[in-house]
C-alpha cells in the first residue's frame, strides 16, 4: 500500500505540473497555443519522446518545470532534441533551472547528434533572479556557448512565438535556421521600453524586430509562418532535407518527375543577356517535383538559395536571379550566400550553383555597406566546400560574380555551360566603352559611330562564344538545356564519395 500511494503522489505532482502556470487566460488573449498543446502539432503520436527535468522547481507551485520542457520527440520516425517555452510560467522567463534544463538537453544533442529544434516564447531572463546565474561557468550565459559547439554538428532549428529580447534574441540568430511566427513574434537586443529609455527613440516590436522586418531587412528569419501550425510544417518539411548529424546521411526519398518539362528550359532562359525571367522556373524544370524550399526567400531577393532533391537526395541550390537587380551580387545577397553554401557544406549536402550574374554591385553606397568583405565571404565559402558541387554557367558570367558561384578556378566537380553560356571579365556595352571610349566619341556621325559600336560590340562576343570556350576546355562540356536534369544526376551521383580534403590548419581568419 505504502508503494502505491508513493507513486499516486508522484503521478499527481506529476499531473499538476504538466497543466503549467497560473496564466492560461493570457496566452489565449494572445491567440497563442499552451507550450503542451505545441508540441502536438511536431511529434508523431501528439507526444514527446521523453521529457526530462519535469521536476525541476517542483517545490514552487507557480513555477512547474520551471517554464521550460525539454526532451525529445519523434518528427517522421526522426528523433529529434527540443526546449519549449512555457508562456504560462513568468512568461516563459529563464531562471536558474530554466537554463540548466536546456544547457543539459544541448549538451545531449551535441552527445546525440541529433536534431535540436528551439521552440521559443520567453520575455527573457528572471530580473528577480539576476544575481550571478547568468554569468557564472555553468549558467544562462553557457547556453550561446553550447550553441556555437553545436553548430555543424547538428542542425539547430528555432521557432519564435512571441516577442525575443536580450539573451533569448541570441538563440534564433545562433541556430542553423530561424522560424518566426507572423504578428505574434519579435526579436530584437533590447525591448521597444528598452530602447526608448536608452535612445528616446519610440518604437512598436513589429518595426523593431517584428517576423516581416526581419524576414526582408535584417536578414535573420528565414522563414515566416502564418501560425503556429504552419511553423510546425516548417520545421518537419525543413528536416526532410538534413541530416541528423554533420556525418549522417540525408533522408532519401521516392524520385517525382519535375514540375516543368525539360525541354520548356531553352523557352525559359532569354536569348537576350540582360532580358528578366524567373530563376526559379528553371530550378523547378530540373529539381524533382515540387520539392524547392527557398530559405530566406524575402531576403535579398536577387538571389535564390534553398533545398530541393534531385533523384530523390538533398541538394542545396544557389542561383542568381535575373528578375531581382538583374541578378547582380550586392553585400546582402553575398551575405546570404555565403551563410546558405556554409551550412550546406557543414552538413555534407551537395550543392548547386546557377549562375547568371552581371558580377558584384559597384558603387559608394555598397562599398560603404561592405561589398568586398562580404563578397569576400561569399566567394570563401564557395572556395572553401569541399561537398560535392556543380556549377552551371546558365547565361551571363561576368567579372568576379563567377567566382562567388563557384566557377572553374573554384574546384566544382564539374563546370557546365548551356548554350545560352557567356563567359567575360564584363557585358559587351561595358567593355567596349572602356577600351575604344575614345575612339568611338571620336566619330561625329551617328550612323557610323552606330555601326562602329555594334561592329565592335560583335567583335567582343565573338571573342567569349560559348562553343569557343568549351574548345578551349574552360568549362568542362556544353549541354543542351533538355539533358541538364540527366547530366547533374549522373554527376553527382559519381561524386557521391568525393573525398577532397582542404590543406590543414587550426581553422580560417575568414568568418563567412
Amino acid at each position: 500500500m505504502l508503494a502505491l500511494e508513493r507513486e499516486r503522489r508522484i503521478l499527481a505532482e506529476r499531473e499538476r505540473i504538466q497543466k503549467g502556470g497560473p496564466d492560461h487566460e493570457k496566452i489565449k488573449k494572445l491567440g497563442k497555443l499552451f507550450v503542451r498543446d505545441r508540441l502536438k502539432l511536431y511529434f508523431d503520436d501528439e507526444q514527446p519522446f521523453y521529457e526530462t527535468g519535469l521536476f525541476a522547481n517542483a517545490n514552487k507551485e507557480k513555477l512547474p518545470a520551471d517554464g521550460v520542457v525539454v526532451g525529445t520527440g519523434k518528427i517522421d520516425n526522426r528523433i529529434a532534441f527540443f526546449m519549449a517555452s512555457d508562456y504560462t510560467v513568468k512568461a516563459g522567463s529563464m531562471g536558474k533551472y530554466h537554463s540548466e534544463k536546456i544547457l543539459r538537453i544541448q549538451q545531449a544533442a551535441i552527445r546525440g547528434k541529433r536534431p535540436i529544434i528551439y521552440m521559443i516564447d520567453s520575455s527573457g531572463g528572471r530580473i528577480d533572479e539576476a544575481g550571478g546565474y547568468h554569468v557564472e561557468k555553468y549558467s544562462g550565459g553557457r547556453i550561446w556557448y553550447n550553441h556555437s559547439l553545436l553548430s555543424g554538428r547538428v542542425p539547430q532549428i528555432a521557432v519564435l512565438y512571441g516577442p525575443c529580447f536580450a539573451g533569448t534574441a541570441y538563440m534564433p540568430v545562433f541556430s542553423d535556421f530561424c522560424i518566426m511566427v507572423d504578428k505574434t513574434s519579435g526579436m530584437a537586443i533590447a525591448s521597444p521600453r528598452m530602447v526608448q529609455m536608452a535612445t528616446g527613440q519610440k518604437v512598436d516590436i513589429e518595426e523593431l524586430g517584428g517576423a516581416t522586418m526581419h524576414a526582408t531587412k535584417s536578414g535573420s528569419a528565414d522563414f515566416v509562418a502564418k501560425t503556429e501550425e504552419d511553423a510546425a510544417e516548417i520545421v518537419k518539411k525543413l528536416l526532410s532535407y538534413l541530416p541528423d548529424s554533420f556525418d549522417a546521411k540525408t533522408p532519401v526519398f521516392p524520385v517525382v518527375e519535375p514540375t516543368r518539362d525539360s525541354s520548356e528550359i531553352d523557352k525559359i532562359i532569354p536569348k537576350e543577356p540582360n532580358r528578366a525571367y524567373d530563376v526559379r522556373k528553371l530550378i523547378e524544370a530540373v529539381v524533382d517535383g515540387d520539392s524547392f524550399l527557398e530559405v530566406k526567400a524575402n531576403y535579398a531577393k536577387e538571389l535564390v538559395t534553398g533545398f530541393a532533391r534531385l533523384n530523390g537526395k538533398t541538394v542545396g541550390i544557389v542561383a542568381n536571379q535575373p528578375m531581382q537587380k538583374g541578378g547582380a551580387i550586392f553585400p546582402e545577397s553575398a551575405d546570404k550566400g555565403a551563410k546558405f553554401v556554409w551550412t550546406c557544406d557543414a552538413y555534407n549536402i551537395p550543392l548547386l550553383y546557377l549562375c547568371d550574374t552581371p558580377g558584384f554591385m559597384v558603387g559608394t553606397k555598397v562599398e560603404q555597406e561592405g561589398i568586398l568583405r562580404k563578397g569576400r565571404n561569399f566567394i570563401f565559402a564557395s572556395s572553401s566546400a569541399n561537398v560535392p558541387k556543380m556549377c552551371v554557367i546558365v547565361r551571363k558570367a561576368y567579372g568576379a560574380g563567377i567566382y562567388a558561384m563557384a566557377g572553374p578556378a573554384y574546384e566544382p566537380d564539374t563546370t557546365i555551360a548551356l548554350p545560352s553560356a557567356e563567359i567575360a571579365i564584363m557585358g559587351p556595352e561595358a567593355a567596349i566603352n572602356a577600351v575604344y571610349y575614345n575612339k568611338i566619341q571620336a566619330v561625329e556621325d551617328p550612323e557610323e559611330r552606330a555601326e562602329l559600336v555594334n561592329k565592335l560590340r560583335e567583335e567582343y562576343k565573338a571573342g567569349y562564344d560559348i562553343v569557343k570556350l568549351s574548345s578551349e576546355l574552360v568549362v568542362d562540356d556544353l549541354v543542351v538545356p533538355s539533358e541538364l536534369r540527366k547530366e547533374l544526376i549522373s554527376r553527382y551521383e559519381t561524386f557521391e564519395n568525393k573525398d577532397y580534403p582542404l590543406p590543414e590548419k587550426k581553422h580560417s581568419t575568414i568568418l563567412s
